[in-house]
């Protein structure tokens, strides 16, 4: 029964949900909906509670058994216990929880992204290389588009800057939409085997 009833409250709760979205039941299907949205708001305070707790298992784990890099658990540990602290003592929007987030939190993600700038980069230049048709219209496709978007390019190459939206707005967004589309499929197709059954990982229990 342990496997089977978290299988059964998927199953009939998405087809509760199907069946409100999809049909028109009068004042029940407004109903039903606002309450489905109270309890989408309660889980995801819950589901957000989770990541904190299991952050501290994992880390903690690393600091008890001496993993590799255990220094740097440690770290997070502390600094995720003084954040708690000083947001409970001091309010979300107090002065040193400010101060964390817009000098020190703040800081730390545009330092990360910066640095990530480079790997692209170098990503970049691997993908760019002449090594097949694929690679070679990636690269032309690039140039184009760098030279599109600087008000240089179209005095290097006339109509340039046409070309680079030309390339955005159709052949670019004919391929979003494609992995779009494919990407819905999936998720569809992953809905549908998890709402029938099919697939059970996600219990903890196997296929």
């Amino acid at each position: 029964m342990k496997r089977q009833l978290p299988i059964i409250i998927v199953f009939v709760t998405a087809l509760f949900v199907m069946v409100t979205k999809f049909f028109d039941l009068g004042t029940f299907s407004k109903t039903a909906q606002d309450e489905l949205n109270l309890w989408i708001t309660v889980s995801s305070v819950f589901a957000f509670l989770l990541g904190p707790i299991n952050l501290v298992r994992l880390h903690w784990s690393n600091v008890e058994k001496k993993r590799p890099n255990w220094v740097y658990s440690a770290i997070l540990l502390v600094v995720l216990v003084i954040s708690t602290i000083i947001m409970f003592v001091d309010g979300v929007n107090g002065k040193v929880s400010l101060f964390i987030v817009d000098k020190i939190a703040n800081r730390i993600d545009s330092a990360i992204y910066a640095m990530l700038g480079f790997y692209v980069c170098s990503a970049a230049y691997r993908s760019f290389k002449l090594k097949n048709t694929e690679a070679s219209i990636l690269l032309i496709s690039a140039v184009i588009l760098m030279l599109g978007q600087a008000p240089i390019g179209d005095a290097i190459i006339p109509n340039t800057s046409k070309l680079a939206e030309w390339i955005l707005t159709v052949p670019n967004s004919a391929g979003m939409r494609g992995i779009r589309i494919g990407a819905s499929i999936g998720a569809f197709a992953a809905s549908i085997r998890v709402i029938l059954g099919l697939e059970r990982s996600w219990t903890g229990t196997g296929s």
